[in-house]
């Protein structure tokens, strides 16, 4: 290891204090001195143990866990102890590892290393190259690759990772094991996490055959037991001890179940309340069966909940096509017209009230008695799937509602509203995380993205208070560029092409195009790179760097959006070609020579997403285009007719493809393949057959690919929608190294350095771009 990642400046491991927090203290700093020998690894217990030692001695800093024992550590849940725990020193590596931990699981010390390295100059040294990088910000000794550059917003707010999509969360006190955190997902498993460390508090349960759609817990009985209830599409609800874990009854139905609460009726019973997907309101009172209480007209989502209302009664609301008040025995007690369909209900802080989450994502208020309050919050399209009361302080409080892939914080009290941005795809669950004298409060999010992520209360508070957050910069298209000056990354922002020169950390506008840019690529004619770009219209113009003025080629029209483009030029400069594929299933054949259209071919069916272009230095040039279909398209630019070779992947819809024309090894020339399935395959471009077995570990679909050559070795590159990088050897199929970067990828660029080791590589996904550089002759990468 690298001597300068011991201890961090000005933090000397002491500790002169007394008491328990003061032995772990001390037992941490011991640790900590076993885990920085750079002769041997940290002994199993420190891997283990050491973060836990640090938390509760109250020193969980970089000087008592330091990277080496961070990349080892084996205990898990340092992005739990971060937020229940403060220290006096510096965390910056501790952030960066709470980033990466969910994703890396058993991965080997190098990809845990070398993702800890990326992790953590993304964080501290954001837009800045290399060479003004300080010493310690060098990567550790057993990483094979360095950061060069990084443009990469990392969140580091990832509770946790899980294998389903969550769709419901609620907090559970517990009186054996402290607060956990129920999590139902959507493949009808209910797990049990530990709210202060994110581990697993017990095995999860198998609760249903489908997805559940309904968590609840009951208030505490006379005997002070409490209840879980479940409800899901498989047509099931369930009825579980809430302590215990332990099945205790099950209601069924021809239908599947939108809601079910639980708690005690009038005479003290358990009760059961559940909305069916016929918007029937059954009651259910264990052991006896469950009965129709109430009927409402058929809408396409029920919500439900229970509350107290202002004279003490508990009541039951029912939102359908009206919110309608029950009392528990079904009876109606007050009827209230909705101005849109409800998908989500809360309970307010006083009696009586509670707030509805609509199917147009507004929020609206409301009185049992009374009906529909002032306080709104407007909509902007997408449906609530879940809304949560917080209480930052005694007087505020603030409304958490689940829309698209954002959670809108609300405060009703004063109209402000405000947004919470970091999950990759819909959420779907919302809990609050009560505070304790020894554990803040926060805010727990789930989405389809598969992860937890945990919101501070001063994370909701800086947001509330911070004005607009302002919309995501949505990056339309990236491409790499070698130049003599070092490697340029050109990436589009709507009409916006920017450049960064990753040598001088400096990014200029480029130049604005005339409409939105869809697709970019460098080409290479003659002696000029030029940058080529494809827009909404369907045409593809091209941008000279060292003429910006000019019109190196006139416009292409493709005659419909354009999505994709490859390019290729022939080693002599003869031959440059550029590929595009458009809406209208096309795909056009272009020579950058003389701007002409040389091929349209059009047996395409479905969306093409995908193409690749190659010309070798001998034979004709590879090209290649694949997308819904899930079926490859090998086309010969000599035949006009679409008479392509085809090859039937099964990998579901095809998102990337990369081609390999000179191969090492003992390889064929190959065509690389990835899609929905997660899976890569290789095939024989001569023979259209596969090429070794199938190469998995994403969990997610693959979006990026890249092979190439170097030091008579052969490798392909893969980059997923689950955060995930992966470098294979094509000929061992063995996966080298893994890469995590907390946020899905959608493009990579892989590009040997002549007569050197070295591989630049380029990652850009939606949290933005690095460029880092791989030693292929590090002993990590041997074969």
């Amino acid at each position: 290891m690298t001597g300068h990642h011991d201890t961090p400046r000005g933090h000397e491991l002491e500790d002169d204090g007394n008491g328990e927090a003061a032995v772990h203290a001390r037992i941490a700093a011991q640790l900590a001195a076993l885990s920085t020998d750079p002769e041997r690894p940290p002994p199993p217990y420190a891997r283990r143990h050491l973060a836990r030692h640090a938390a509760l001695g109250g020193v969980l800093d970089d000087a008592r866990v330091p990277p080496q024992a961070l990349a080892g550590d084996t205990g898990g849940g340092i992005r739990a102890l971060l937020h229940h725990t403060r220290a006096r020193g510096p965390r910056d590596w501790l952030t960066a590892w709470s980033a990466i931990e969910p994703y890396l699981r058993d991965a080997p010390l190098p990809s845990r290393m070398a993702s800890l390295h990326l992790a953590h100059t993304a964080l501290t040294h954001p837009d800045t190259p290399r060479t003004r990088m300080p010493p310690e910000a060098a990567p550790p000794a057993d990483s094979p690759l360095t950061v060069d550059f990084a443009n990469w917003r990392l969140t580091a707010n990832i509770w946790v990772t899980l294998p389903a999509p969550p769709t419901r969360l609620l907090t559970l006190d517990d009186p054996r094991r402290g607060l956990l955190v129920a999590v139902a997902t959507a493949t009808g498993t209910l797990a049990f996490l530990d709210a202060a460390t994110a581990q697993p508090a017990d095995a999860p349960l198998a609760a249903h055959t489908g997805e559940i759609r309904a968590l609840h817990v009951s208030p505490p009985g006379p005997d002070r037991r409490q209840y879980l209830v479940t409800a899901g599409t498989d047509g099931t609800v369930r009825l579980w001890d809430a302590h215990r874990h332990a099945a205790l009854g099950c209601h069924t139905d021809s239908t599947w179940f939108d809601d079910a609460v639980c708690g005690f009726d009038d005479r003290g019973d358990l009760a059961v309340w559940a909305i069916n997907g016929r918007s029937e309101l059954a009651g259910w009172a264990p052991p006896q069966p469950a009965r129709t209480v109430a009927t409402a007209p058929r809408v396409l989502r029920g919500a439900l909940t229970t509350l107290v209302d202002t004279d003490g009664e508990r009541v039951l609301v029912h939102a359908a096509h009206d919110l309608t008040v029950h009392h528990l025995d079904g009876m109606v007690r007050a009827v209230h017209p909705l101005p849109t369909p409800v998908r989500t209900l809360t309970v307010g802080a006083e009696p009586g009230l509670f707030y509805c989450g609509h199917a147009d994502g507004s929020l609206t208020s409301w009185s049992a008695t009374e009906g529909r309050l002032p306080a709104t919050a407007p909509g902007h399209g997408e449906p609530v799937k879940d809304l949560c009361r917080l209480a930052l302080d005694d007087e505020s409080v603030v409304l958490a509602a689940a829309r698209g892939r954002t959670v809108t914080l609300w405060e009703p009290a004063t109209a402000t509203v405000a947004e919470l941005r970091g999950h990759t795809d819909t959420v779907t669950a919302l809990a609050a995380l009560p505070e304790s004298p020894d554990r803040p409060g926060a805010l727990l999010s789930g989405a389809a993205d598969a992860t937890l992520r945990l919101w501070t209360a001063a994370d909701i508070e800086h947001r509330l208070t911070a004005g607009p957050t302002p919309a995501p910069r949505h990056t339309t298209g990236t491409a790499l560029w070698h130049s003599d000056s070092g490697p340029r990354i050109a990436t589009a922002h709507g009409t916006r092409v920017r450049l960064t020169e990753t040598r001088t950390g400096r990014t200029t506008t480029a130049f604005t195009a005339p409409e939105s840019v869809t697709a970019l690529t460098w080409a290479r004619r003659a002696t000029r790179h030029l940058l080529l770009y494809a827009d909404v219209t369907g045409t593809v113009r091209a941008w000279d760097p060292a003429a910006p003025a000019t019109s190196p080629l006139p416009p292409l029209a493709c005659g419909a959006p354009t999505r994709h483009v490859a390019a290729c030029t022939s080693p002599d400069g003869a031959l440059a070609l550029l590929l595009t594929a458009s809406d209208d299933y096309r795909v056009r054949l272009w020579d950058l020579q003389t701007s002409s259209l040389l091929r349209t071919w059009d047996s395409h069916t479905m969306s093409v997403k995908a193409l690749a272009a190659a010309c070798p230095a001998e034979g004709r040039p590879w090209l290649a285009s694949a997308g819904t279909e899930g079926v490859v398209r090998l086309w010969d630019p000599a035949t006009a007719d679409d008479s392509a070779a085809r090859i039937h992947c099964d990998q579901g819809i095809l998102h990337a493809l990369a081609l390999n024309t000179a191969p090492a090894d003992g390889l064929p020339p190959f065509l690389v393949t990835a899609g929905d399935q997660a899976d890569i395959r290789l095939w024989d471009l001569a023979t259209a057959q596969p090429v070794g077995p199938r190469l998995t570990g994403h969990r997610a679909p693959v979006h990026a690919l890249a092979t190439f050559t170097a030091q008579h070795r052969t490798y392909v590159v893969s980059a997923s929608r689950d955060g995930i990088m992966h470098l294979w050897d094509a000929v061992t199929c063995k996966q080298l190294l893994t890469v995590a970067t907390a946020t899905p990828l959608t493009w990579l660029d892989a590009t040997p350095r002549a007569g050197t080791a070295t591989v630049d590589l380029v990652l850009a996904g939606h949290a933005g771009t690095t460029l880092t550089s791989l030693d292929l002759a590090h002993p990590a990468l041997a074969r």
